[in-house]
């Protein structure tokens, strides 16, 4: 049987293969809206796909795109003609592209959506789900930009990935407590999604399934759970508050990244936090946690309003970047377990005046203090083996540091511009001082360099305009090139017995050095530069004079005496 008025067909048909029979070639893209009963196989359903699935019609012939399909008394049935079906189930991208479709009833007997269904589908805005549905599988909804409600039936088991990613204008979703098990970014994107009211019965929430929803500010989840997956809240800018149930143990890497409005979160419990969960959450105010046994990198890289973080535990290190960014941080307790802090864990941490760095710390990396501009006083202990570079470089108010443990090497630029740093106490084991690591601390007076140091590196002490005395331990080899460049105030330098080497322009613009003591009975190298603006008088051991006069790097030196 046909029914046909102004685009709105009807057909029923009795046995499977017999559509084509029902709507002829002449007028099937003419239908915009359409219902069909009765029993189909692959053959119908390809020509509904045919009718269905096209993005453009020619309105000069009288075409028209399908905006209304209802096959709520259709049966599938299983077969291979036409292409392979199961029974009461659609295949694999049905609707899929359909860009006029605005309403599709599905049958009554339908067990599954299947894979990009409905994928693409722009103007779709109504589609019931039939109760008898126990799987979405994956992308069943993608990009279906219209769809502004959905409701799950209870008998669901299964959502697969990227089920309604992109569904721009979905509101509202409730997961029911039948679901037990979801794939990843289901919701990813949904711009307008503000209630997620998450039933399931599931350990872990997927990762990314709620990334991208803009608008998401009410959400619930159930009890059980035990791990908020991977960037599963990233970058949802209306969320201002959630509780994670007491089960949740684990946070995925970038779990709640870039929730920009986040003040508060409800997480004792846990005892994992990944890999940037937190990173860019700039509303976030405190964090506390019972005991943690990992602490991610990045964990809470920007959170610029956060003023306590409470994250004690068992774990051995913090990571890269932890806390680096966080700007308003005053009061930060840690495990006194603690053995390493990686590279700029809390790097421009500008209002974090007090560390309690613990007594069991063997590493320290790169730039970990780095632009503390707070940070008053540090005190490394005996248990530390390795300090990375810069560690605290542009800390403008650290005033005392004491360097205990077995450090061989003062790297690079570990005090760069620390312009209020008065006192420093080095390692006894300190071998060399490197590049850059005093330059322009303006406020360094005075300093005792421990008898194991044999290499000051270039530009190690340049512009410490305050120091005004220099005594370098006997077994220095090396001094680098412009290592006391412009220390304005220097008047005295001795150095050392084993020196072999003085760079250029190492004790250049020095104004007030008077007095350079050579004690090594060998003349060191040296370059026009090295003592270049300063008018000091140079002088070395009695009887050495002349191995000096004759040394070709100090030869047109007038300024030598013998002591």
């Amino acid at each position: 049987m046909l029914v046909m008025a102004q685009g709105q067909v009807s057909v029923t048909v009795d046995s499977v293969g017999q559509l084509s029979k029902k709507i002829d070639d002449k007028t099937k893209f003419q239908i915009s809206e359409l219902t069909i009963s009765g029993p189909l196989n692959g053959s119908d359903i390809k020509l509904i796909q045919q009718i269905v699935n096209r993005s453009k019609a020619k309105e000069k012939n009288g075409e028209c795109l399908v905006t209304s399909i209802d096959l709520s008394n259709a049966i599938i049935t299983e077969g291979k003609i036409g292409m392979k079906l199961l029974a009461n189930e659609l295949p694999n991208g049905m609707f899929s592209g359909a860009k006029g479709l605005v309403k599709a009833v599905l049958p009554d007997g339908l067990t599954a959506i299947s894979k990009d269904c409905f994928s693409g589908c722009s103007k779709l805005v109504t589609v019931p789900i039939p109760s008898n549905v126990t799987e979405i599988e994956n992308g069943a909804f993608k990009n279906c930009g219209s769809l502004e409600s959905i409701t799950l039936p209870a008998g669901l088991k299964t959502i697969g990935s990227e089920a309604f990613e992109d569904c721009e204008s979905l509101k509202a979703i409730e997961i029911p407590s039948g679901v037990t098990k979801m794939g990843s970014q289901t919701f990813n994107g949904c711009k307008a999604l503000a209630t997620a009211n998450v039933l399931a019965n599931v350990n872990e929430l997927p990762s990314a399934i709620f990334s991208g929803c803009n608008s998401l500010s009410n959400v619930s989840l159930p009890s059980g759970l035990n791990k908020i997956g991977s960037d599963a809240f990233a970058k949802c800018k209306a969320l201002t508050k959630i509780a994670l149930p007491e089960s949740v143990d684990e946070l995925g890497n970038g779990a709640f990244e870039n929730c920009e409005s986040l003040n508060t979160i409800q997480m004792a419990s846990v005892k994992k936090v990944g890999n940037n969960a937190f990173e860019g959450c700039k509303s976030l105010t405190a964090v506390a946690f019972n005991s943690l046994s990992d602490l991610g990198s990045d964990a809470f890289k920007d959170c610029q309003s956060l003023k306590t973080a409470n994250v004690p535990g068992s774990y051995k290190t913090i990571n890269n970047e932890a806390f680096a960014g966080c700007t308003n941080l005053t009061d930060i307790t840690i495990p006194s377990t603690i053995k390493e802090i990686e590279d700029k864990a809390f790097k421009d941490c500008q209002s974090l005046a007090k560390f309690d760095i613990p007594t069991t710390l063997e590493k320290i990396g790169d730039n970990v203090f780095e632009n503390c501009t707070t940070l008053r006083e540090a005190i490394l202990p005996d248990m530390l083996k390795k300090m990375g570079t810069g560690v605290f470089k542009d800390c403008t108010s650290l005033d005392s540091v004491v360097i205990g443990g077995i450090i061989k090497e003062l790297s690079k630029e570990t005090f760069l511009n620390c312009r209020s740093l008065r006192s420093v106490t080095l390692p006894s084991a300190l071998k060399e001082i490197g590049t850059r690591a005093f330059q322009e601390c303006s406020g360094l007076q005075e300093i005792s360099l421990p008898i194991a140091l044999q290499i000051v590196g270039d530009d190690a002490f340049e512009k410490c305009i305050a120091l005004k005395s220099i005594k370098l331990p006997v077994g220095v080899t090396t001094i680098g090139s412009d290592a006391f460049l412009e220390c304005t105030s220097l008047a005295s330098a001795e150095l050392s017995t084993a020196l072999k080497k003085i760079g250029g322009e190492a004790f250049a613009k020095c104004p007030s050095l008077r007095v350079v003591k050579c004690n090594s009975p060998a003349a060191p190298s040296i370059s026009n530069s090295t003592f270049k603006n300063s008018p000091c008088m140079i002088y070395v051991p009695k009887g050495c004079g002349t191995i000096y006069r004759a040394h070709k790097d100090w030869k047109k030196m007038t300024n030598i005496r013998e002591q």
